[in-house]
Formats: C-alpha cells, structure tokens, sequence
C-alpha cells in the first residue's frame, strides 16, 4: 500500500521487495482499517461473529440467568474492539440490539418471543430496576470518548497524537471543547465522529462541566469555557456576561493584562456598556477571580 506514490512506482516496488500490493481497507488484529464505519459491510463480520456464536451454543439448556451472563461476558465483549475504534450506525445497532434482545428471550434457538421488558429498562442498573444488560450506544460513546480524554493527557511520546496534530492542528490538545473549533473538509469519517459526540448526548456541554483544568501559566485553560474556578464553568455561572463577552474563546491569560502583587489585573471586552446590574455581576466575578 502506498501513499502519494503512483500506481507504477507500487508495481516496481512490491517486485522488488518480492511483497504483496495491497490497499485499504485492510484488517489489522480483527479491524477493517480504512474501512466506511457508516456502511453495513464494514459491520457485516461482526454481525456474523455474533451469530456464530449463538449457534455453538444451540445444544446447551440456558436459563434466563445464564443467557445474561453470556450477553454481558461474551456477546459485548466480541463488540468492545469495534466500538473502541468506530461509531455503531443506527441501523447496526438495531440489528445488534435485536440479536441480544432474541436470544435473552427466545433462548439459542432464538426467533420471534415475547418480551417481557421494555429493552432500555433491561439494559438499567440492577439497583434501578433493569436486569444490567450494557446499553451499547452508551459503551460505544464511553468508548470513543476516551479519545477525547487521551488529547487531554501530557503523553508527549504518543505518536499518533503528533499524527492527529499534524493533520487536523495543534488546538486538538488541551482543548476540552471542540463545538466551536473548525473541522476541515479533509478530514476522515473517524474524526468527525469523535469530534461530534456531543451531538450523542441531551446536554452538548456535559464535557465542559465535567471537566476542572489545572490552571498553569493560563494558556491552554479557556476563560469562559472549562471549569477552572469554582465548581462550574463560567460561562455557566455568569451566562450574561458570556453572551456580551467578545473574547467567548480566549484563554486565561489573554484576559489577564498583568499581575501586580499577587493580584490579576483583567482586562474584558464587551461589546457594548454594561448595565449598573452587569456590573455588580462584573464585580462578583472579579471577586471569585480573586479569591
């Protein structure tokens, strides 16, 4: 498989190295690398790895109890590798959650049985009243996410982080919130997926307000955006100075002009007067700044 290399170059190459001409996608330890995560084939062997499975236990007697067990032990465990690297279509997981919801109920021999329990209370916490089964939109976006996590980590040696930086831009690092940084028309299906999984989720700001950013020389940190005093971003303890704010993605220390005797010195910019009532929210903001 070559990049940037024309088809001639490849020919004479592999002849040499006495080597195979290969492309993608391509499987590596079970992946199709390069593959469409948004087309059915893509899923096609995972679909059919499930199916095999139940049918090695077509002879077996299994109670209610031990088809549990085998859906959360075997049945998502042959999923988790897919779902660390690939966001489940629609229609997948449809069909995934249809062979699981089958076989709890309908036994190996599966077919069409009546369900006793609506699926997303199945798939609730035992202490909630669901028999525990792992939603797998939910294990699938946990999945996915701990991308997003790893970006935020000081691993300076991760060479697909310099990968992904090279390609996409150094604001990739450090940055908790994606919402508002450019996508580029180049960039791959995996990507987009993994920037966009706020979108998986009711409250797209989740991220930002879980997250508490130790605050350093202030230049990764956002002011408005990541909790890094108090326990809430500020953007959500001051929504109205927010929304006049014209410095919405500065970091801490664009807003800081300097700092004089341990006390900051904060320069904003709005974008019209404030209000007497702005200001005393002026001031309680400089008050938790500086306490």
């Amino acid at each position: 498989m070559g990049i940037n290399v024309s088809d001639s170059f490849m020919e004479t190459a592999c002849s040499f190295l006495n080597c195979i001409h290969g492309g993608v996608p391509f499987k590596y330890l079970g992946l199709p690398v390069g593959a469409n995560p948004r087309r059915m084939s893509t899923w096609v062997p995972l679909l059919d790895r499930l199916r095999n499975k139940l049918n090695s236990w077509g002879n077996k007697h299994l109670s209610l109890g031990g088809r549990l067990v085998l859906i959360n032990s075997v049945l998502n465990s042959i999923q988790v590798f897919f779902l660390s690297f690939m966001k489940m279509p629609v229609h997948v997981l449809k069909k995934v959650t249809r062979i699981q919801r089958e076989f709890l109920w309908g036994g190996v021999k599966g077919g069409k049985k009546l369900c006793w329990i609506k699926w997303r209370v199945v798939c609730q916490d035992k202490s909630r009243g669901g028999l525990g089964i792992r939603d797998l939109k939910a294990v699938n976006f946990s999945l996915l996410m701990k991308w997003r996590w790893r970006l935020l980590q000081n691993d300076e040696a991760a060479l697909w982080k310099d990968v992904l930086v090279a390609k996409y831009g150094v604001y990739i690092l450090h940055n908790v919130g994606w919402s508002s940084c450019p996508s580029p028309s180049f960039a791959s299906l995996w990507w987009k997926d993994i920037r966009d999984l706020e979108a998986c989720v009711v409250d797209r700001n989740w991220v930002l307000e879980k997250i508490v950013r130790r605050l350093g020389n202030g230049a990764l940190t956002s002011f408005w955006n990541v909790i890094w005093v108090g326990d809430s971003s500020l953007r959500v303890r001051f929504p109205r100075l927010f929304s006049l704010s014209l410095q919405k993605e500065a970091t801490v220390n664009e807003v800081v002009l300097a700092s004089e005797n341990g006390l900051c010195v904060w320069n904003f910019v709005w974008r019209r007067p404030l209000f007497q009532w702005e200001e005393e929210s002026v001031s309680r903001l400089l008050e938790l700044l500086e306490g």
